[in-house]
This record gives C-alpha cells, structure tokens and sequence, in this order.
C-alpha cells in the first residue's frame, strides 16, 4: 500500500522549501582517472571524448549524465528529487554517483535550481536519453491536454519559467526543467511516480502534456491546468503593467524633464 502524503503537503503549491543536497556518502573516483579527465582537455578548455573515461563511469553515472545531457537544443536542470523520480534509482545510490560526477567535474549543483552539466560534462561522449526506458514508462506517452495562445516574448517566458520552478500542485512533485533561448520545458511527477505532466512555453503558446493513463491520472492532470494558466496570465499581465509604466513614466519625463528633480531645502 502507497504512503500518503498528509493533506497540509498535498495542497501545497509553493516553492519547497527542502534543498537537493548531496549526500555525503561516496565512492570517489582514483586519482588517475580525475588526472585522464584533466589531460583529455584541450586548449579551449573543453574535455575531449575519452573511451577510457567512458569505460571506467559505473552505470548509475552514464544514466545521470544522459538524461542531464537532454537534447542539444536545451540544458536539462533537475532536482536531486526529480533525478530519483525520472530514473526510479535508490536515494543513496544517486548521491554517490551526484557526488563522484561533482568531484569529476561532470556536473554542478546550483543553488534552489538542481544539477546541470559542466562544460566537460557537455563535451563528453555520453548519448542523450529523454526518460528512463522500462516497461511501466513503455506504455506511456505524453499526450497534448491544453494549449493557450498568447503572445509570449522570451522575458515573460523566462518570468512564467521563474515563478512555476519549484512549485508543487497537489500530489505533482516538481523534476527539472529544460531551457533554451527560444523555450522552457518544465516537469512533474506525483509522489510516487505514477505519471507526469510537462509544459511548454515558447513563444506564442504554452502547451500542458501528460502522461496520464487511467481516468482518475488524467482528470488529477486536467486539475492543475488552470493553476497553471492563472500562473502565466499573471505573470503575463504583471509584465505588461511594468511595461506601460516605464512608457508612461519615459513619456512624462519627456515632456516634463523637471519631473524627476528632487530639491533639498
């Protein structure tokens, strides 16, 4: 039987409030291999493919840097949380491989964000996996639930981006995020991984998915779509406020150029 979260956490739809640290429990590289990553790079600074290299990261870490490696149009960020949830890999496990990939330079942790890859990481000759391959994730595929057209330019992208990174709603539990300079791809997954929900913004739109199956996952999905929406028409109207206003204030100062002196008796 699952455990279930209390109802105070399940209708909690803020940032979280705990840290994705690593653990402290490790098995750290050897020195020879930490010096093979250091002469592997070239002038430029970017590490150069190494079979040797390759051949010497235990299975948890490929799995770790090919998820973080995404697609090479966007840079994957995820949680330690949203790592555990898209892997289905052990908690203990994870933090040895995080903090062997951090000693190695592969990845870094940023603060509030999650783990992304260092430039050595992005140079390294890892293939790119868009979600662990098992046969519950065979059966699922991300289906369009709603689309809203709107004129979305890359600040309010970004703005939309800030305010629903980290957020939870009900039992969707935030992963990571996916970003480049044209879109962001942000992820949930239920507390126990049941299924997702992702979402798109680029510019004109902001599309909600679901890998939601049975009718009780796909109306729990359909649920938070307007929480969603609320978010980014907010977000989007607070922007357009802020513009007016510089225009406004920009017009005024124009035609009263005195309007901004301030006199000191």
């Amino acid at each position: 039987m699952k455990n279930q979260p209390n109802s105070s956490e399940e209708n909690k739809e803020e940032h979280s409030n705990t840290t994705d640290d690593i653990y402290s429990e490790s098995r750290g590289y050897s020195a020879n291999q930490q010096v093979l990553l250091v002469e592997n790079a070239n002038e430029n600074g970017s590490s150069v493919s190494s079979t040797a290299t390759l051949n010497e990261l235990h299975n948890n870490d490929s799995k770790i840097l090919s998820l973080l490696k995404g697609n090479a149009k966007g840079e994957p960020t995820y949680t330690f949380n949203g790592l555990v949830r898209e892997l289905n890999m052990h908690q203990q496990s994870l933090s040895r491989s995080l903090k062997r990939l951090v000693d190695l330079g592969l990845i870094e942790q940023i603060v509030h964000y999650g783990f992304r890859l260092t430039n050595m990481g992005r140079n390294l000759g890892i293939t790119t996996s868009s979600r662990n391959n098992n046969n519950k994730d065979a059966k699922r595929r991300y289906m369009q639930l709603a689309q809203l057209h709107m004129h979305f330019t890359k600040p309010n992208i970004d703005s939309i981006s800030s305010k629903l990174t980290g957020r939870w709603f009900g039992s969707l539990r935030w992963v990571g995020k996916i970003e480049d300079s044209a879109f962001s791809i942000l992820k949930w997954k239920t507390y126990d991984n049941s299924f997702g929900i992702k979402v798109t913004l680029m510019n004109g739109s902001l599309i909600v998915e679901s890998d939601a199956i049975s009718e009780q996952e796909i109306v729990e999905a359909v649920k938070i779509i307007p929480k969603i929406i609320a978010i980014a028409t907010e977000s989007f109207k607070e922007e357009l406020i802020s513009q007016n206003s510089s225009r406004k204030g920009l017009a005024l100062r124009r035609m009263h150029p005195d309007f901004i002196k301030t006199e000191y008796n």
